[in-house]
């Protein structure tokens, strides 16, 4: 089995595992914002130290999510491509936070909600292949609540915020979850943005 290092800094978790098939060999977890710029490679380094291997393919969150967090998880996930010379490939956010969910509970069809800032959510219907009915939207929560199918439970980080709906988990994205992904960790690692950038070039 390839040894496969996943980063994922698309939201306010900063997500790092290493794993061998389903076996985490290392994993760092923890949120911070918008620290990412500042943390990133320090943990990657202190994850690869305790690991003592050099992985054989790199997964890397696309999004959505904020601006710079995906430009920094990227960035870092190419360089470390090149350098190695192994594939890079993504998945998304919502695919990420719905995996372990579905793996807990009978539902076949989720509704996974992430914060986007502004007072915004990413929201999109998911089935138990972790395939979207739609492209992912962002909507304030009683937008959301509108938009949310009848009887689907919500799961992911900001369901807590739709009032009304049935939430299963509050979790962000865990790295260490990136094998119940499947097939769909197939993206190009480039970056999926819903919402404007907080940033823009004057």
């Amino acid at each position: 089995m390839t040894l496969a290092l996943v980063i994922d800094t698309a939201l306010a978790a900063q997500s790092l595992a290493l794993l061998d098939g389903t076996t985490v060999v290392a994993s760092r977890h923890g949120i911070i914002g918008r620290g990412h710029a500042e943390a990133l490679m320090p943990a990657l380094a202190a994850l690869l130290d305790e690991a003592g291997a050099t992985p054989g393919r790199i997964l890397v969150d696309v999004g959505p999510g904020s601006f710079t967090g995906l430009r920094i998880g990227i960035a870092a996930a190419r360089a470390l491509g090149l350098a190695w010379n192994v594939p890079v490939t993504g998945y998304a956010s919502l695919a990420l936070i719905a995996a372990p969910v579905f793996a807990a509970h009978a539902d076949t069809r989720l509704a996974v909600v992430a914060e986007a800032g502004r007072g915004l959510l990413y929201a999109q219907l998911l089935d138990r292949d972790l395939v979207g009915d739609a492209e992912p939207v962002a909507l304030d929560a009683a937008g959301v609540a509108v938009w949310l199918p009848a009887a689907v439970a919500l799961a992911g980080p900001g369901a807590a915020r739709v009032p009304g709906a049935r939430v299963l988990a509050g979790a962000w994205p865990g790295a260490r979850d990136a094998h119940l992904l499947g097939g769909t960790a197939v993206l190009p690692p480039v970056p999926l943005y819903i919402s404007a950038p907080d940033a823009v070039a004057a």
